[in-house]
């Protein structure tokens, strides 16, 4: 085996690439799909050559496509004709029907034997024959015929025999080796060079045990054997063969022809191990991958095959790794609120969060946003979109996915979701709905309680009114609460209803209608009046009643030590009118 590989280094024969046609074990991790965020998972797909068992064969026509030369390697010896070579060491083991080899016998007459019990290292190859196979009495079995003729390899009528030869040797590396023998530039016997030159080639591939036939050139010399050639294996009891059409021992010529004869009985047995940066992972024997990397990741598998004589050969993948494509900047979608209201029918335009989320991308027009109520829909894509986002009706707070899918490169599909909430109702604020106020007060005096208070000038509908609003005498303002944007309502108003009126300031006091004093006051108040007073009420700073009397007198006295200290509003009725006054118990 070292002197093969020798003499090849030695003649400068450099054979690493394979054909495209050419049988090799091999296996292979797909491309995959981009990996679209950071967690997710790509499918990892091989695909390989499974090779089959020897004990059947088919053989088939291919493209006429060499891919080794037909010269250089070991010559035979070229002193005599019908030779064969001496045991020649296989560098790799080889099945044929059924049977496994290490060595073989090359025959001068384009033929090769696993048969060294009945054929003889450096004896003599059969050449008369004119039987088709299979032949139990064929006088060359267990061989490859490619093509086998009576052919001279002797001088004369070789005039060459550096290059009109019968060389053999080894190319390429494990597990794809090839063992090539060449018959170049052969004369017939007989009709030595009157017929043309014979060259052909057969080409032994390990593990795959197939075997390519390239016929360049095969005339016939009739004259001799019946001109007979032959193209074909055989086994060793010569009970199967198989043969090309036409081609099974005949009077026949061709030129660039080419034939695979392929095993064709069971798959052989295989395995897979795949590494995760030339680690193994366990328990992953299939011929497919779930990857989900978290980071920069390389993944490689081995294909084991079990030989038919037992022996396992590994074949390494390439390795791959998956691409994490980064999520672009996409922002996140706003959520949109409702307020509660009959017929508690809302109807929503989601078509705004299509321009929010690509306002952050570098290209928003390589995107595509649909809108989905399911997640997993949104995240598979799947045809149950909303197809109706910018009227989209729904009765309760509901979540919205918005599946947004690059469609120029990677294809990638990211989700994100927003709500539809519907804000529930509050009370309007409380307060008094009588209250007074001082000349140059405005809306923000008023006693009122609740959060967020707006106020309008109509029981519904109406004006918005600024807290800045100067308050009117005797007019009437409507207050409400407002909570994320929905304005306060109960079964009986949407708004507080507040009517003020004007009262007097202490400096106001010189009316010469009237008189109250002292004003301040802590004990009690004296009231007179050019007219019969004929009703007196105190009430407290936020309208509420506190005292009442009906004096029908021009002139009273109050007792007011029983109420706290602060500001109340004193309200006169006389028959001219009504008047109120503001007053301070100390």
């Amino acid at each position: 085996m070292s002197k093969l590989f020798l003499f090849i280094n030695f003649l400068g024969i450099s054979i690493l690439g394979f054909a495209q046609n050419s049988p090799v074990v091999q296996i292979s991790i797909q491309d995959p799909a981009p990996i679209c965020a950071q967690g997710g998972c790509t499918l990892l797909t091989t695909e390989y050559f499974t090779p089959r068992a020897t004990t059947d064969y088919t053989v088939s026509s291919i493209a006429f496509e060499p891919t080794f030369p037909f010269t250089g390697g070991i010559s035979l010896n070229n002193n005599s004709d019908d030779i064969w070579s001496p045991a020649i060491t296989l560098p790799f083991s080889f099945n044929f029907y059924g049977n496994s080899y290490n060595s073989i016998l090359v025959g001068s007459n384009g033929v090769v034997t696993f048969d060294q019990s009945n054929q003889n290292a450096n004896g003599y190859c059969n050449w008369p024959f004119t039987q088709t196979i299979p032949n139990l009495n064929f006088p060359i079995r267990n061989a490859i015929y490619g093509v086998y003729q009576d052919t001279n390899i002797a001088s004369p009528p070789v005039t060459n025999a550096a290059f009109q030869n019968v060389n053999y040797y080894v190319a390429n590396t494990a597990p794809n080796r090839v063992f090539v023998i060449n018959f170049n530039e052969l004369p017939q016997y007989q009709c030595n060079n009157s017929v043309g030159l014979q060259t052909s080639q057969i080409v032994m591939y390990e593990t795959t045990n197939i075997i390519d036939i390239y016929v360049k050139s095969r005339t016939s010399c009739t004259t001799w054997n019946s001109g007979s050639g032959l193209i074909g294996i055989q086994n060793q009891t010569g009970t199967q063969a198989v043969t090309p059409p036409a081609r099974n021992t005949g009077t026949w010529a061709t030129n660039n022809e080419a034939w695979r004869i392929e095993p064709n009985g069971g798959f052989l047995g295989t395995a897979f191990t795949w590494y995760l940066n030339g680690s193994l992972l366990p328990n992953e024997f299939s011929n497919s991958l779930v990857a989900c990397p978290s980071d920069i990741s390389s993944y490689r598998v081995d294909l084991a095959i079990l030989n038919s004589d037992t022996s396992v050969t590994i074949v390494p993948s390439n390795e791959v790794t998956p691409f994490i494509v980064p999520e672009p900047a996409f922002q996140n979608p706003q959520d949109f609120l409702y307020c509660t209201q009959a017929p508690f029918v809302y109807v929503a335009d989601l078509s705004p969060n299509t321009n929010i989320i690509l306002s952050g991308t570098l290209n928003p027009s390589d995107y595509i946003v649909t809108y989905y109520e399911d997640y997993m829909d949104a995240v598979n894509g799947m045809s149950n979109n909303i197809t109706n986002i910018n009227a989209y009706s729904f009765t309760e707070n509901k979540t919205i996915y918005a599946a947004i899918q690059e469609d120029v490169m990677t294809g990638c599909r990211y989700v994100k979701s927003f709500q539809l909430i519907l804000v529930p109702p509050t009370d309007p604020p409380t307060g008094s709905n009588l209250q007074n106020f001082i000349s140059g007060q405005t809306l923000a005096d008023l006693q009122v309680v609740g959060e967020n208070i707006t106020w309008y000038d109509a029981a519904t509908a109406g004006n918005m009114l600024p807290p800045s609003t100067l308050l009117q005498d005797n007019t009437t303002y409507y207050a409400t609460n407002t909570s994320n944007g929905c304005e306060s309502r109960n079964a009986n108003s949407n708004r507080l209803a507040v009517t003020v009126n004007l009262v007097l300031s202490a400096a106001d006091f010189s009316d010469s209608s009237f008189n109250v004093y002292p004003n301040p006051a802590s004990e009690s108040i004296s009231i007179s009046s050019k007219n019969v007073i004929q009703s007196i009420q105190i009430s407290n700073a936020i309208g509420q009643e506190v005292f009442a009397v009906t004096p029908n007198e021009k002139e009273t006295k109050l007792m007011i030590s029983q109420l706290s200290n602060g500001m109340y509003f004193l309200r006169l009725k006389t028959a001219n009118g009504l008047k109120t006054i503001k007053i301070v118990k100390e």
